[in-house]
């Protein structure tokens, strides 16, 4: 469960507060404004500190969070299969020479097959497993067929910094456009190397569980948006970030 410290310091000063805790009255601010969620530690100290009935406790979670499709060799070659058929449609299943053919196809595996997969993550209650495929064509292929090692990294808590949480609208001219707006989580590490994922509509129901899990780990949530304040009111974040829009 996710710890609101916001109405614990809500009476309290900020310069005062900040002094005793030894951080900046801006990120005592942020938190009243529940735009930090602040890491175990901290939050531990603000408890302490305003002497209130609240104990933190390891959330429970069910399963492990996962960000983005994990890649499947069966989905990759079902959708090589796909290439092919759909090569073999545009050149009229022989009817175009055969390197027209072969050229379309290459076209698929090597431009159109690797954009449809993408990087993702496993975030667990020891750490997170990120995936990051190459920005080459050919070597992301050779990747997903598992020609090459998946090249999996695994981040301890106890190296991240902070984690932020974004939502960009998407400007649109077109109210056909019903591409998504952009909805990411960028992990700062200790050494200011940033990762960065996208946040599905599945996972935005677990968002709150998420920082919840994260704070525990002793890591410090932005959220200058106020997104998890959103999700918590049930809000829809499409209508909240996109006023006016038919």
């Amino acid at each position: 469960m996710l710890v609101d410290i916001s109405n614990i310091l809500k009476n309290d000063s900020d310069q005062d507060i900040a002094k005793q805790l030894g951080i900046s009255a801006t990120e005592i601010e942020l938190i009243k404004n529940k735009q930090l969620y602040p890491p175990q530690t901290l939050t531990k100290k603000i408890i302490q500190l305003a002497k209130h009935p609240t104990t933190v406790t390891q959330p429970a979670l069910e399963k492990n969070f996962q960000f983005g499709q994990t890649i499947k060799l069966r989905r990759v070659i079902i959708s090589i299969i796909f290439i092919i058929f759909v090569s073999l449609l545009f050149t009229g299943f022989g009817y175009q020479p055969f390197w027209v053919f072969l050229l379309v196809v290459l076209i698929g595996l090597f431009v159109t097959l690797p954009s449809c997969f993408n990087d993702y993550w496993l975030i667990n209650e020891k750490n997170i497993k990120a995936v990051e495929f190459n920005n080459l064509g050919i070597i992301k292929l050779a990747q997903l067929l598992h020609l090459t090692p998946l090249p999996q990294r695994v981040i301890s808590y106890s190296e991240i910094d902070h984690i932020n949480i974004f939502y960009h609208k998407r400007i649109r001219t077109s109210p056909f456009d019903i591409n998504p707006d952009i909805f990411q989580l960028t992990c700062t590490l200790k050494n200011n190397q940033e990762l960065t994922i996208n946040v599905n509509a599945k996972l935005e129901e677990e968002l709150i569980d998420l920082v919840a899990e994260l704070n525990y780990q002793n890591v410090a949530v932005y959220d200058q948006q106020k997104v998890i304040l959103a999700l918590s009111k049930k809000q829809n974040l499409f209508q909240r970030f996109n006023h006016g829009f038919p």
